[in-house]
Order: structure tokens, then C-alpha cells, then sequence
């Protein structure tokens, strides 16, 4: 993976973390990375100047600055239609997951096995870590992929995680559609409806500290929208089943 990953990081009033994420991609993978795209999804912080400081220093950073309405499906999307042609490989992660640059490897090394299409960052799984994780969420989370069991039939422990690294092709050809944080559950459930194999390795989830700024995700405003995709892969896989 010399030099064809492409980074997607969506950026909303991040100006606490986003140089610091840049920083650790770029220290860590740099002979890996192609390039690394921020999103800025309507920020109103100093996002924008901290990424176009990074800029300056690294050819490989890259802005994309989105305007209203904001939206972390919104925002991804716009990142994937931005991805160099070139790449091969892309990761996407939340602009807060500072403590999980070093875990990319595990994602990297995942993905290039022989047979795989690519990995996701598994907080349930054997190894892997929460941190202060809300209670309501962890319920939540295990009642969403305990439905995705018994329609879908897959096994995977975590699948709405942003914190994923797959092949180029998985990004441009699946027909995402969420525009809220359901997207994550899409880009989990979607490539394995689609045939792609892909792996689980185990990753931390940790609650952003002080000084990390506030999360966006509203558990109750974007719940339903998650039921929502479940629906929308099950439309998806009769279409294959039948075509």
C-alpha cells in the first residue's frame, strides 16, 4: 500500500483535533498515504485555517469545503466523489479518533491480506477496547446489529464504526445514500451485501477528553435512519438475488 491510500476525515467544528490528526497520519503513514482529505462540513471554528496550515506544509493535504446543509453522510460522500483517481485504497475515520492513528496499521495489514477487500475497526470484538462508551449507545448499538443478525445474516460484531479501510473500487461503486450518521452503518453493511470480504480487527473506541471538542451524534435524532438502511440493504440483496 506504498502510496495509493487515500484518508477521508470529515471535519464539523473540529479545530481541537484535526491537526492533530493530520499530524499522526502523515507522521505515521506517510509512504502509504496519497493523500489525506478533510472535509470541512460547515464549521464555524478554525477548522478550515488549521487544515490550510497543514496544506502548506504537506502537498498531500487537501481541502474540500462543503456548505450547508451539514451532515456526516453528506460530507463523506462528498469525500469519496473527491478521492484521487489513483487510489487504490481508502480510509475513512472520524476527525476525533486521535488515539486510534497508530491502529491503522492493524487496518492496513488486514486489508492486503490475500483473498480481502478490505477491514473495519472492531470496538466489539476480542481485543477491542470502549473507553467511558455511553451506556445508552452500547444498547443501542448491540439492539442495531442483533436486527442486522436476524434479517441480514451477518456475523460481523461491529459494523457502524467509522474507523474503516477499504478498496477504491468499494467506495466508487456501492450507491450510498444516507446523509446523516447512518451513514456508518451503510459503508458496514453494504460491501458485504455486495460480496466484498471483508475483515474485523479489533480497535479502541475512547470518549473525547477535554479539549477535544463536543461529539455531534444524537442517539435519538438519527436512531431511526439507521432502521432505515437495515431496510435498504434488504431491498439491495433481493435486487442481487434476482438480477
Amino acid at each position: 500500500m506504498k502510496g495509493n491510500l487515500s484518508a477521508v476525515l470529515i471535519a464539523h467544528d473540529e479545530e481541537e483535533n484535526i491537526g492533530r490528526m493530520i499530524e499522526g497520519l502523515l507522521g505515521d503513514y506517510h509512504d502509504e498515504l496519497l493523500e489525506i482529505i478533510v472535509v470541512n462540513d460547515s464549521s464555524t471554528d478554525r477548522t478550515s485555517e488549521v487544515v490550510r496550515t497543514w496544506m502548506g506544509r504537506d502537498s498531500k493535504v487537501r481541502l474540500i469545503e462543503k456548505g450547508l446543509p451539514s451532515g456526516v453522510g453528506l460530507a463523506l460522500r462528498t469525500g469519496f466523489k473527491n478521492v484521487n483517481p489513483k487510489a487504490d485504497y481508502v480510509l475513512t475515520m472520524d476527525s476525533d479518533f486521535v488515539e486510534n492513528i497508530k491502529e491503522v496499521r492493524s487496518l492496513i495489514r488486514a486489508a492486503e491480506a490475500e483473498g480481502r477487500d478490505g477491514a473495519i475497526g472492531s470496538r466489539y470484538m476480542e481485543g477491542g477496547r470502549l473507553v467511558n462508551y455511553p451506556l445508552m449507545k452500547k444498547i443501542m448499538n448491540r439492539s442495531f446489529h442483533f436486527i442486522v443478525r436476524a434479517l441480514l445474516r451477518l456475523g460481523q460484531k461491529d459494523l457502524t464504526n467509522n474507523f474503516k479501510l477499504y478498496r477504491a473500487e468499494i467506495i466508487r461503486k456501492i450507491p450510498w445514500r444516507s446523509d446523516d450518521f447512518a451513514i456508518n452503518a451503510e459503508t458496514g453493511i453494504l460491501p458485504i451485501i455486495f460480496g466484498y470480504n471483508i475483515a474485523e480487527v479489533p480497535v479502541s473506541w475512547i470518549q473525547r477528553k477535554a479539549g477535544m471538542g463536543r461529539s455531534k451524534f444524537r442517539l435519538f435524532k438519527v436512531g431511526w435512519n439507521y432502521i432505515k438502511v437495515i431496510g435498504y440493504a434488504l431491498r439491495l440483496s433481493a435486487r442481487k438475488q434476482t438480477s
